[in-house]
């Protein structure tokens, strides 16, 4: 039964994998990013439209002020004189003949497709690709973004109910040790001065405590609010000890390999470049097909044919110079992003370096912690005994008491700048499941 108890109540506890699972799914910045990403996805499919012919129908009915006609009755008389006719309209009758009726109307079916853009089609096509792949690493990144404030907000609540554990056995000793400086002092074995020490030190003790219990429960909410969840089960206290690492050349080369925003400069290098081809497109001449069928007309005497085809040709041979501007303003984003990227390597490869020196600082800080603690459980012991017996005073045994706290907050919090800084990591340099593994 106790065995079956145990495993159920660990199988409650959320653990860090289980709280990232829950926030990709959960958290709305992460929905919103996949949403981009839905978006993203459609305009591509939308590019690739281009290529296919464009099919529409067409209507228009106009109501003009007047007919149109031709007046040729001066040219009738003319050729009444040329005639010798006395009187031309007697004989050769009205010539002032109305070709359209005032109101006109048709409709038609039309079709266009495109044969020949210079490439823009074909660029068109490639940047809604490389945006895509843009949208997808961009999530990706907010991802990483959130999964490294998780591991910060995880750990600061396994921080804070540890610092809180911690603070309830300062408290439940000092009180124990309080009500044994009463008993003494009843019995006359010390005076009152180390009674008054005792209160003191379990007044300060009860306060640590009730602020330990606040940072539980703001440390709580923060964790809820990025997860997004309203409940959060227990989590595990226990921070897994610092391990030693790889050298710091091979997670450079890593990050510099891995590292998602180098792969956002890279896209937006091809994209850059795909905007010089686009520019350079304006060269070209571009050509296309169409073709329309007149599907019903009314009051069109004149037009008696149903179908029309052609081939289009367009070829601008001179815009005031501003093809040639744009060419060198797409180059020069070109040469922007490469100084771009050269940068970001140098900041990543500092950066790396940066988080491997904590994680070995806060490794060191721990190993030399646990030796402290040792001492100051011997201290802490001695000294308790001293005062049981008569030669120790109660500011020597609180004193200890409070030093070997302070040395395990201080190791639990190496573990948690340890834990964060390696989480953060390899997260960047791609390994996150791995880490999550771990912990």
């Amino acid at each position: 039964m106790l065995f079956l108890i145990g495993t159920v109540a660990n199988a409650q506890e959320l653990t860090l994998k289980k709280a990232r699972e829950l926030m990709l799914e959960k958290n709305g910045e992460i929905k919103a990013s996949s949403f981009e990403v839905k978006s993203m996805e459609e305009e591509q499919k939308a590019t690739k439209g281009l290529r296919l012919p464009t099919v529409s129908l067409s209507g228009t009915y106009l109501n003009l002020d007047k007919d149109i006609s031709a007046n040729l009755n001066a040219e009738r008389d003319m050729v009444g004189g040329l005639l010798s006719i006395s009187e031309p309209a007697a004989v050769l009758g009205d010539w002032n003949f109305s070709l359209l009726d005032r109101n006109i109307g048709f409709a038609s079916a039309d079709i266009s497709m495109p044969l020949y853009a210079g490439g823009k089609i074909n660029a068109a096509n490639k940047a809604s690709e490389i945006k895509l792949d843009l949208s997808e690493n961009n999530h990706r990144l907010k991802e990483d973004e959130l999964t490294v404030n998780l591991i910060t907000y995880f750990n600061k609540l396994k921080l804070a109910k540890e610092a809180e554990i911690l603070r309830k056995e300062v408290y439940e000793t000092v009180l124990l040790h309080s009500n044994h400086a009463d008993k003494f002092f009843e019995n006359g074995m010390i005076p009152e001065v180390e009674t008054l020490n005792a209160k003191v030190a379990l007044s300060n003790a009860k306060r640590e405590l009730l602020a330990a219990k606040k940072d539980v429960a703001l440390a709580t909410t923060a964790l809820k609010n990025l997860i997004g969840i309203d409940d959060l089960e227990s989590i595990s206290t226990v921070f897994s000890d610092p391990s030693i690492l790889k050298p710091l050349n091979e997670f450079q080369i890593e990050m510099l390999k891995e590292n998602k925003q180098l792969k956002t400069i890279e896209r937006n290098y091809e994209l850059a470049k795909v905007g010089v081809k686009v520019e350079n497109s304006d060269y070209f001449p571009k050509v296309g097909v169409f073709g329309k069928y007149l599907l019903w007309k009314d009051n069109l005497p004149l037009v008696d044919t149903k179908w029309v085809v052609g081939v289009g040709v367009e070829w601008e041979l001179f815009n005031g110079l501003q093809r040639e501007h744009k060419i060198k303003a797409s180059k020069y984003k070109v040469s922007q992003i490469e100084a771009l990227d050269k940068q970001a390597r140098l900041n990543l490869t500092t950066y790396t370096e940066k988080l491997y020196n904590e994680i070995e600082k806060q490794l060191e800080q721990f190993k030399s912690l646990k030796t402290d603690e040792t001492f100051a459980k011997k201290l802490k012991f001695m000294r308790t005994r001293a005062f049981e017996e008569g030669t120790g005073t109660s500011l020597e045994v609180v004193d200890a008491t409070l030093k070997l706290t302070e040395i395990k907050l201080h190791k639990i919090k190496a573990l948690y700048l340890y834990n964060v800084a390696y989480g953060e990591l390899m997260v960047r340099i791609g390994e996150t499941e791995s880490f999550l593994n771990e912990n």
